[in-house]
């Protein structure tokens, strides 16, 4: 999903391209930028939209539109679509070697998070798009690592056994936010 005014790229993984599912990752979308001051008024849709997410739409009172189809030029959606997935692309080429690719869809919210820090909101230039929907991001509170690479996690002493390791392998997929670090 692109955002004009803000200039916000938002994505949220779907299990496959059926109606529930599309409404659901639509809704989910919707209400966060509705959270964040950013009611959306007109939206432009695929030319294969489905009648439940155009239901959801007019329930919602925001006005639609259908793109032609193969008319990515003039549509800045569909840029934005194209910028979002060569950066998620390039994040997914830099994990590990062994990073297991089923876990793909964990990556995605901290390439959001990441391509929204390099985008200028339309609303306030002086903002990224990220911090126009979220305030400033505080790189000391929530640090960032390229995705996908092999970490070592502490496993605390109640966790392990008395003479075990003290950490276990795994993987970064991304910042908690709700967290200190």
């Amino acid at each position: 999903l692109y955002d004009y005014d803000s200039n916000c790229i938002l994505a949220e993984p779907i299990k496959n391209r059926t109606a529930p599912e599309l409404v659901r990752a639509n809704t989910l979308l919707f209400e966060y930028l509705v959270a964040r001051g950013l009611r959306p008024r007109l939206q432009r849709l695929d030319n294969e939209c489905s009648k439940a997410l155009k239901d959801f739409l007019d329930k919602e009172t925001v006005d639609f539109q259908l793109v032609p189809p193969d008319f990515h030029r003039r549509n800045s959606t569909e840029r934005a679509i194209r910028t979002f997935k060569n950066h998620f692309i390039a994040g997914l080429c830099s994990t590990n070697p062994n990073f297991p690719m089923y876990l793909w869809d964990c990556l995605v919210p901290q390439a959001v998070l990441t391509v929204n820090l390099l985008r200028q909101s339309r609303l306030n230039p002086r903002l990224s798009a990220w911090a126009q929907l979220n305030g400033q991001f505080d790189f000391n509170k929530t640090p960032l690592a390229p995705p996908g690479i092999r970490i070592l996690s502490h496993e605390k002493p109640k966790r392990r056994a008395s003479w075990a390791t003290h950490g276990k392998d795994g993987w970064y997929i991304g910042p908690a936010f709700d967290h200190y670090r």
